[in-house]
Parts: C-alpha cells; structure tokens; sequence
C-alpha cells in the first residue's frame, strides 16, 4: 500500500497541505478516491477515513450533475459540478482535473475544487433581477404604446367629432354633439385612470427597491408615461370645450358630385397612404343639393370604410344614374358589418365599430333624407358598401349634364 502521504507530495507537492483550495486524487483506472486534503474534507462534511478507497461515483450528486464519475476521465476545467455533501445537499465546485502518472499505481486523475455555491447563488439572484428588471422596462414600453394609441384614437376621434360638430347644431342635435363629447370623454377617462394607477403601482414598487439595477432609466419612461397621461387628459378637456355648438348652410346649390368627392377625400389623405382609391365616375355630374350636409355624409361613409381598413386594402367610389336618382356607391374591403348590427345601423347613439358615440351614420341618414335621397347598407360577401342617392335634374339653362348614365 503506498502511502497517501507520498502520493499527494508526488501529485501536489505543498499544496496539497495547504487551506486555500480543496484537493483529492482519485485512479483513473477503478476511480477510487485515494487522497484528500482537509480542506475537501471540510467542502463535503466528511472526513478521509470515510472517503478513501470510495469511488469517485459516491462524491458526485447525480440528481444535480449528469456528467458523474466519468469527469475525471478527461483532463481540463468543469464549472457547477455538483458534490454531495453529508446534508444530502449539492456543493457547486469549480473542478480543475489534471492527468499523472504514478510509478506504483499508474494514472492519476489530480483534482482541485474551488467551492462557488455563494457564487452561482449571487448569479442566480441576478439574473432573477435583471428578469424583473427586464419585465417592468416592458410593462412600462407597454404602456407608452397605449398611451400613443390612445391619443392617435382621441386625435381621429377629434377629426369625427369636429366634422359632426359643424354640421348638426342648426337641426337640433347640439344636445347630441354633447353627449358625444361626453362618451369620449369618459371613455377615455377610464382608460387613462387605469393606466395613471398602474404606474403608480410600479412608481410605489420601485421606490421599495431604490438599488434596482437600472433605475435611472425606469424613472424616465415613467416621467414620460405620466406626462402622455396629463397630455391625454387635457385634450379630453378641450374636446368637451371645443364641441359644444356648431352651424351648417343647409341651402341647396348647383354642384358637381364628381368634385365634390373628390374634396371629400382630400380630407382622409393622411389615412390613405396604404389604401387604393379606386374612383369609377365622371364629370362633371349636376346636382341640386346643400354642400355642408352632402360633405358630412361623404365623409362620414368614406370615414368608416377608411376606419375599417386599417392595415390598408381597397375603397372603390362609383357615380352610377339609376331613373332620376345619382347612386354614389363607397365600398371598402374590410371586415364588413355585422349582420346582427345591420338592422340597428343608422340608430343614433349605436355604435357598429365597439367605440366612438354612434352618430356619424345616424346623423349622416338623416341629412342624406333632409335633401330628398337616402343612404342605404348593401350586404357584401366581403366589407362593406353604403350608396348615398342624390335626386338627378338638369340644371336650367345648361347643356345636357355630362356623366355616367
């Protein structure tokens, strides 16, 4: 039997003895333990007399670590090996394997173990910050995001409203521009209350924790997720303000429809860029009808088909002459009306969209019946048409209108 004294001094030298790192000797040939330090002994919680002569198998927690015996098969460095412990608890070493050959017992495997349990708990512990970390950045992009889209929604929403608001007030419906202005109001109140107590929710959790990696940057989205807050806030305010009355000329006036569309969609230009206009009409096309009360109807039928289409697809506009009626069909291909909603289209304060007060229809039915045509729905396998009828007469003393017929 040699004696482990010799061996050790043969592989380590002094350092085998020594309380810096913790070293053990195994054969490579039956991988039996035959030498320890006491500072191995101290990792593990055993002494030599229950280590040597074990096999390696016995040092290695195979519920933790896959790699077992055959580690020291190979020469090198293996993070997070996982030792068993007296406990029945893993001990995460950093394991440094070197291959000796030894005149009596043939090849050694030579091993020092640098405990980094601490460490590789630290580790963990970050990473789970930088998780939590990572995830309140998201929360707060996520917000910004809905407050963008929320004041895009408040800024096409004003769009509709101040339409309606300088067309209505002259038949009645200035109560009506008011509850509008109302509903938007509180449905964006609720929205923007929401989100205002949420980032005081994270405002709160992040006072908690005033060392969070990253805190500099989180007190500024959350200023600038407060300030579109305010910003949304005041522009509810001004649209109450701002929609209260408004007047329209409801005379009847000589006017070609073909221009008068083609003004109309001048108006949705910003919101058109990923649309194809398709325009089927001539010109110019007589008829006798208010031109305040015909843009409020052309607008709001091109408003929702352009509404409907928000990723981009087709709206076709066409004159046709039916007997003595212009037909002036706006179709886009969108998802289309429900058929539970068609029967409720054009009631006021009925909305088909799931937002907004529910009026541009109604409003825009009613106007289209003040001037003696109407404005019907026609079901489409696919989106949607609305087809506004304007009463066709020549004007007196002009040529023959030119048009479609």
């Amino acid at each position: 039997m040699v004696p482990v004294c010799s061996v050790a001094e043969f592989v380590f030298g002094v350092l085998f003895d020594s309380d810096s790192e913790a070293a053990f000797i195994v054969t490579r040939s039956d991988r039996l333990v035959v030498c320890v330090n006491r500072r191995f002994e101290d990792l593990v919680g055993r002494d030599s007399a229950a280590l040597l002569g074990q096999s390696v198998a016995a040092l290695i927690d195979r519920d933790h670590d896959r790699r077992g015996p055959a580690i020291v098969d190979q020469p090198g460095h293996y993070e997070d090996v996982a030792l068993s412990q007296v406990d029945g608890y893993p001990r995460y070493v950093e394991l440094a394997i070197a291959h000796v050959e030894h005149p009596e017992l043939g090849p050694l495997a030579a091993c020092f173990a640098r405990d980094t349990t601490e460490r590789r708990g630290l580790e963990r512990e970050l990473i789970a910050k930088h998780s939590a970390l990572y995830a309140a950045h998201a929360e707060l992009e996520g917000l910004v995001t809905a407050l963008r889209a929320a004041q895009q929604e408040l800024e096409a929403r004003n769009q509709e409203i101040s339409f309606l608001a300088g067309q209505v007030a002259r038949v009645g419906w200035r109560a009506a521009i008011g509850e509008l202005a109302a509903g938007i109001a509180h449905h964006l109140n609720n929205p923007v209350a929401a989100l205002a107590s949420t980032l005081r929710t994270i405002g709160t959790r992040l006072d908690a924790d005033p060392d969070r990696p990253g805190r500099a940057e989180l007190d500024q989205l959350m200023q600038r997720a407060l300030g579109a807050v305010g910003r949304i806030e005041e522009q509810v305010a001004a649209v109450v303000r701002l929609h209260r009355a408004g007047t329209y000329d409801a005379t009847p006036r000589w006017l070609d429809l073909a221009r008068e569309l083609d003004t109309s969609l001048t108006m949705f230009k910003g919101r058109l860029s990923s649309i194809d206009v398709q325009r089927d009409y001539g010109g110019p096309i007589s008829a006798h009808v208010p031109q305040d009360p015909l843009h409020h109807v052309l607008g709001s039928v091109i408003d929702n088909a352009v509404s409907a289409m928000p990723a981009g697809g087709v709206l076709a506009i066409a004159i046709a002459r039916q007997q003595d009626l212009w037909v002036i069909a706006v179709e886009d291909s969108g998802a289309g009306v429900p058929a539970a909603a068609a029967a409720t289209l054009f009631d006021p304060i009925v909305g088909v969209r799931g937002r907004g007060a529910g009026l541009g229809l109604a409003t825009a039915h009613r106007l289209a019946r003040l001037w003696g045509g109407d404005l019907v729905h026609r079901q489409r396998q696919r989106g949607a048409c609305f087809e506004i009828t304007v009463p066709a007469c020549e004007r007196p003393g002009s040529p023959t209108t030119r048009g479609l017929r």
